[in-house]
């Protein structure tokens, strides 16, 4: 193994490691040389070169953070293989593939969605089942065509003591008839895209849950576009594709991103409408909101905290139509989802 070797980039050294030693830098020694480096392009690209040399991901989306067109521009160079992907975990993968996408070639952006796309489904899938279908189904008596609840059955059948399942023991679920429309607003700053992980998660979970029902989602930043419109149906494959491809904007309206919300649930006559947005509530651009929300008859805020809560957070929170939960790196998706649509 070769020690560090010092080069001349520009007029000063820069320390770069030889190819196959270059994947020894930890995430704390690239973070530290990103530091140092922030007005320097060349030491830049020549570190998220060392990176892409040994095939470190993590490294090249921590680079990417701040120069998402430097790495995808390498990114497009390299070999990237399944075996490669699979390097990352998988909400690291999101954020590499959130910061570099409008930069990436069709085929490697095609890549990435194809590994990430059923990965998210799936975990949607696992958190949905894990606690969150409980708060949107009910337990009922097996008849034939339902589907078995195989949990719920084993405990049942234990419980009775007997070994073989019968109609008595055999438990299904079946969906809590309600008449909602539901409209989820995403807020499109990038304070609030670093946490695209949870935010793909938590609309497909969401998708899931009303999947029967009328839903829209609506994106926005100093304007505001719907994505899925109320009586549109998506698979979930296109609802993750669109929100994923999700571009982080300029401006947080939240007065256009409501008024368009509003509009959505004129278009359906359900008696119960929700509107849920997930912001940093920091508005920047249009009019005062508060008028429209006192309007909602259901508002639930799902408050990506930035660096600080504005104080527009606490006037929010006092009307009597609004909650409020709040989403970090850290949070339980299944009882956060499960509070969110319960």
């Amino acid at each position: 193994m070769g020690d560090p070797t010092s080069s001349i980039v520009g007029n000063e050294p820069f320390l770069t490691f030889p190819s196959k030693d270059a994947g020894r830098m930890t995430i704390n020694e690239i973070q530290m040389e990103l530091g140092k480096r922030q007005e320097d392009m060349a030491k830049i690209i020549e570190l998220a070169q060392q990176a892409a040399e040994s095939r470190n991901l993590e490294a090249l989306r921590l680079i990417a953070t701040n120069y998402p067109m430097i790495v995808a521009k390498i990114m497009n160079e390299m070999d990237i293989t399944d075996i490669v992907l699979d390097q990352l975990h998988g909400k690291d993968l999101i954020q590499l593939y959130s910061r570099t996408k409008k930069h990436l070639n069709f085929q490697l952006r095609k890549k990435m969605l194809d590994k990430l796309i059923p990965f998210i489904i799936e975990q949607a899938k696992a958190i949905y089942r894990r606690g969150v279908s409980s708060a949107v189904s009910k337990y009922v008596n097996y008849e034939p065509g339902r589907t078995w609840e195989l949990e719920m059955t084993i405990e049942k059948m234990m419980s009775s003591g007997k070994l073989y399942p019968d109609y008595d023991n055999i438990v299904s679920k079946e969906p809590i008839k309600k008449r909602r429309s539901i409209v989820v607003c995403i807020d499109k700053s990038l304070s609030v895209l670093q946490l695209i992980h949870q935010i793909v998660l938590m609309a497909s979970v969401l998708s899931l849950s009303v999947k029967k029902e009328n839903f829209s989602i609506i994106e926005f930043d100093s304007e505001s576009s719907v994505l899925k419109p109320m009586h549109k149906y998506m698979n979930p494959d296109e609802l993750v594709e669109l929100i994923l491809n999700i571009e982080s904007g300029g401006k947080t309206n939240l007065e256009d991103a409501l008024n368009l919300a509003v509009d959505q649930l004129k278009r359906s006559s359900s008696r119960e409408k929700i509107v849920y947005m997930i912001s940093d509530l920091e508005r920047t651009a249009g009019g005062n909101p508060l008028p429209i929300i006192r309007k909602i008859q259901d508002f639930r805020v799902v408050y990506a905290r930035s660096y600080r809560r504005v104080s527009f957070v606490d006037e929010v929170i006092s009307l009597s139509n609004v909650s409020l939960i709040e989403l970090n790196q850290n949070s339980d998706l299944v009882e956060l989802t499960t509070k969110l649509i319960s």
